[in-house]
């Protein structure tokens, strides 16, 4: 898809705005918009909560259009606040989160709402500017506005008031605004279909390969095998050959003791001489390093995220020496040569998996040692062990290869998106339905 520029251009003021189409107007945006803050009612006064005023928060802007919270407020939680009722259509915008490291987000309200201290409102002068072609032109800029709206020396990620208030915004006229809009409504919408598409079969890609996993590591390889009820109910029935044995007869586990110490804040890339593990997925549970050591260990293990609710489990290949390990986390390891740390690695998988079934959504349970050690286990014969981690092998392989192109594919789409955007609210290209004769 291509589209013509605007016949002239001008600078913008703005280095790395660039140039605007000539005839686009640049104000700043405290003259085309007012800003409203938001607060909290107490959390001790149960008066002014599960009310029927929708209360927004960093949580719930997670889409485009607002049409709800998680929590609500009553309207005397709301007098008794910083916050306001805000009326339908107005631009609401993060401006104290973590998530302002990489995202600014932003969203328009469906309907009335209060917001907390961490967001802030602008209503703007329906005569001069959209809504929506300003969320489209934040959207555009996000890593440059980042930048220019970040808080000097903040020790939270948040947006300076001011910086946001001088915003230079280049702007063409109303109806022009709104063509671009709906240009971009458009546009965009089919591209989120697009990634939704490969949303989806993503997660139908990692339900099949955890039905895999499961499947093999409970009944095996052998279709033909007789089997036995295993008396546990999450294993259900097992091959008949195999023993049931109570993990604590088989494996050791320890836990991380130095509790607050060993967290991202003081375990940096560099920090010291040891690695220190957690219960995380990301750089294969290396969190850090760390100037001490607690386990001096010279085997493979699985190392277990001790916080159910968002409970992960995963293998440690050739973990030998001194490392530490995080406080939400515990590493265990098997004491018997009738079990083989990857096969064990595959079948507590779908154990995490129930475990986190029980789990109220609203909670993150622990996970503990005395819990891991009473659980009842399945044990083939270890050649029967390593026959399924080779197919496991060779099998996740595929499911991976699928996944990492469907991720692909989202990034592309993400990138084709932002640009899209950027270009047309920048004036780069025009999207003007040509004028009819």
């Amino acid at each position: 898809m291509s589209f013509p520029r605007y016949p002239k251009y001008k600078p913008s003021g703005v280095e790395w705005l660039g140039e605007v189409p000539e005839h686009w107007g640049l104000p700043k945006l405290k003259s085309v918009a007012t800003f409203s803050g938001g607060g909290t009612p107490s959390r001790d006064d149960p008066r002014y909560w599960n009310g029927d005023i929708p209360w927004v928060s960093p949580k719930d802007m997670k889409a485009e259009r607002i049409e709800g919270a998680e929590e609500s407020i009553t309207e005397e939680g709301l007098r008794n606040s910083a916050s306001n009722l805000l009326q339908a259509g107005r631009v609401l915008i993060v401006v104290r989160s973590g998530i302002l490291k990489h995202t600014i987000p932003i969203a328009i309200n469906e309907t009335a709402v209060a917001l907390n201290q961490d967001m802030k409102a602008l209503s703007f002068d329906a005569t001069k500017c959209a809504a929506r072609f300003f969320l489209r032109w934040v959207q555009g800029h996000n890593d440059q506005l980042l930048f220019a709206w970040a808080k000097q020396g903040a020790t939270v990620e948040s947006i300076e008031h001011s910086y946001l208030a001088q915003t230079v915004v280049p702007l063409p006229d109303l109806a022009e605004q709104k063509a671009i809009a709906e240009f971009l409504d458009r546009e965009t919408g089919k591209i989120d279909e697009l990634v939704a598409e490969q949303r989806r079969l993503m997660e139908l890609l990692k339900e099949k390969r955890q039905a895999v996993i499961s499947h093999a590591v409970t009944k095996g390889l052998n279709p033909h095998a007789p089997m036995k009820p295993s008396g546990i109910e999450w294993l259900g029935e097992v091959p008949e050959h195999w023993e049931m044995r109570r993990v604590s007869h088989l494996f050791r586990a320890a836990k991380g003791k130095n509790g607050q110490l060993l967290t991202k804040e003081f375990c940096g890339s560099n920090s010291g001489d040891y690695p220190v593990y957690s219960g995380q997925t990301e750089n294969n549970g290396l969190m850090g390093t760390w100037d001490q050591f607690e386990f001096d260990f010279g085997q493979d293990g699985v190392l277990f995220s001790t916080t159910v609710g968002s409970g992960k489990v995963m293998t440690l290949k050739h973990l030998f020496g001194k490392f530490s390990l995080s406080q939400n986390c515990m590493v265990i390891w098997p004491t018997s040569s009738l079990c083989l740390t990857r096969f064990y690695f595959y079948h507590f998988q779908p154990l995490f998996d129930v475990e986190r079934a029980l789990i109220p959504q609203h909670m993150q349970a622990s996970f503990r040692m005395e819990d891991l050690y009473s659980y009842i286990i399945a044990v083939p014969p270890i050649d029967e062990q390593r026959s399924v981690v080779a197919f496991l092998e060779t099998e996740l392989l595929k499911f991976d290869t699928l996944t990492a192109e469907a991720q692909r594919a989202i990034d592309f789409l993400q990138e084709r998106r932002t640009a899209l955007i950027s270009a047309a609210v920048t004036g780069e290209i025009d999207v003007r339905p040509p004028p009819k004769n």
